[in-house]
């Protein structure tokens, strides 16, 4: 009898341990993706999937990705100053020399991208400093091209995706917002990774 409540008693404890590192753990975070607010789909394994994809490049490249999801957006004085917000945020992230951190902000269903200063040229294709290349419209050019290439990758696997559906039903926002974050992290990685 004692040894059953020994036992019954380690396996309360270590459940309890279980639950209490799991509720000390944020959802939907993981090393590479923030995704706290949930706007990827529930429950399918998505963020474990791009989190797989962004710890692999990063160990064959050298090159560290981050994905965060906002609520809001900056605010004007946040934004006052071109690309100040993402590169204050890239630098607490500690990428905002030699990484890439790509933020979705779900009040504008907006992407926002931030290129490290060393990635610059890698980027855009040719040499050049951060100066040089932003004065030019370089880097504003490759991130375009970057977004365009993305949606337009998106919008076709959900277009497939939509046919598989039947009559007026229409697929959740979450697949949505989940085909243009692997469109583009497969788009920065085709761009930034080892020729």
């Amino acid at each position: 009898m004692r040894r059953l409540f020994v036992w019954l008693t380690i396996l309360l404890l270590g459940s309890s341990l279980t639950a209490l590192r799991a509720a000390a753990a944020p959802a939907d975070k993981t090393a590479h993706i923030d995704d706290t607010i949930q706007q990827l789909p529930q429950g399918l394994g998505d963020i474990d999937v791009l989190e797989g994809k962004l710890a692999d490049f990063e160990r064959h490249s050298g090159i560290r990705i981050l994905m965060e999801f906002h609520q809001r957006s900056p605010t004007s004085e946040e934004d006052k100053v071109a690309g100040a917000f993402m590169r204050e945020l890239s630098g607490r992230l500690g990428v905002r020399q030699h990484g890439v951190l790509v933020v979705y902000f779900a009040d504008e269903s907006d992407w926002r991208v931030w290129i490290g200063d060393d990635l610059t040229p890698r980027l855009v294709g040719k040499p050049g400093t951060v100066k040089e290349l932003t004065a030019s419209g370089a880097i504003h050019n490759a991130k375009e091209a970057i977004f365009a290439s993305a949606h337009a990758q998106a919008d076709a696997s959900l277009a497939e995706l939509q046919k598989k559906l039947s009559g007026d039903e229409q697929l959740p926002p979450a697949l949505r917002v989940r085909a243009q974050a692997a469109a583009l992290l497969d788009a920065l990685i085709a761009k930034l990774g080892p020729k």
